[in-house]
């Protein structure tokens, strides 16, 4: 079997899909990687990979040796591991993603942290309201705010995210605070969709936890992304005073906090749309023994955030 160094390249090119890809990930160029898949296949005797001017992929030998090579690259970080008694220190370039508005608002100072806790370690932060292949686009870790992770990604739970409805004091002032579901249809609404998407906001009542979908006038529509939503874009309407808004509170924690906005309806329990996503997930490819940087930014998120994320404590900072 070739050197593991050129096992291991040949393996980002086949999760890229292409030389330069893995030449990104692996901060390299594209000779260099295209030198070792060509120094791995003499070496075997073998075509590895069927190339074109856009891409590549896997002979039938070349998918046999990338399963093979995954395996012996996992037992080769385990035995590093082991022989390090377990302490093996995150290092290189971790490369993680998440989507603009909580990458703005959380997850950013978060990073101060962890790059304080680990110095050796050099964070690639991409923020980004779209899906993300973390195969094709190079990222280790993407933090994902979903009701439903991917399948064929592991996907470790972080925190929930919480939802409120809410509005200015001056708009309120000026058209009146809504005391039931019904009334919403009376007033400005912000909300997420198609224009043939109908515009209906579902609630959960907190004691009682039966559920109530309402219509809602659209006073300002924000055309949906694939798959997640500007929440940054819709608090700055709100702020503006443009009308009511349903907003996690990891974007509008602070607003409430401070009396910028004002929550309403408080029995009743955003979910669904445009709640639907609730949770916050870690989610990264497929690995029996998923590499010391990436165990790392999990335990570290898993500690920090908690039971109760910082940005719902009652004791946070306005």
């Amino acid at each position: 079997m070739g050197r593991l160094e050129d096992l291991a390249t040949f393996t980002r090119v086949i999760e890229a899909r292409s030389l330069s890809g893995a030449a990104r990930r692996l901060g390299s160029t594209k000779s260099a990687v295209s030198k070792q898949v060509n120094r791995l296949e003499a070496q075997l005797g073998t075509r590895l990979l069927h190339r074109t001017t856009r891409s590549v992929s896997p002979t039938d030998e070349g998918s046999r040796v990338y399963e093979r090579a995954q395996r012996m690259l996992e037992e080769s970080q385990a035995l590093e591991a082991e022989v390090a008694g377990g302490q093996a220190l995150p290092q290189g370039t971790l490369r993680l993603s998440t989507s603009t508005a909580f990458g703005n608002q959380q997850l950013t100072a978060l990073m101060t942290q962890f790059c304080a806790r680990y110095p050796q370690l050099r964070v690639v932060l991409g923020l980004n309201d779209r899906y993300v292949d973390l195969a094709e686009e190079g990222f280790d870790v993407v933090l994902r705010l979903t009701a439903s992770p991917s399948p064929g990604l592991v996907a470790r739970r972080l925190a929930p995210i919480l939802y409120r409805l809410c509005a200015t004091p001056a708009y309120l002032a000026q058209h009146g605070k809504p005391t039931t579901l019904e009334a919403l249809a009376q007033h400005r609404c912000l909300t997420f969709g198609y224009l043939q998407t109908p515009a209906q906001w579902r609630f959960r009542h907190s004691t009682l936890g039966h559920e109530e979908t309402v219509d809602v006038q659209s006073a300002l529509r924000f055309v949906s992304g694939l798959t997640t939503n500007s929440s940054e874009a819709l608090r700055v309407a709100a702020l503006a005073g443009m009308g009511l808004a349903v907003l996690p509170t990891y974007a509008a924690g602070a607003d409430l906090r401070a009396g910028r906005l004002v929550p309403l309806l408080q029995d009743w329990q955003p979910v669904g749309r445009p709640a639907e996503a609730d949770t916050l997930y870690a989610v990264y490819l497929p690995s029996r023994y998923p590499s010391p940087k990436v165990r790392a930014l999990i335990d570290f998120l898993l500690e920090v955030l908690g039971d109760t994320p910082p940005w719902d404590r009652p004791d946070a900072a306005p």
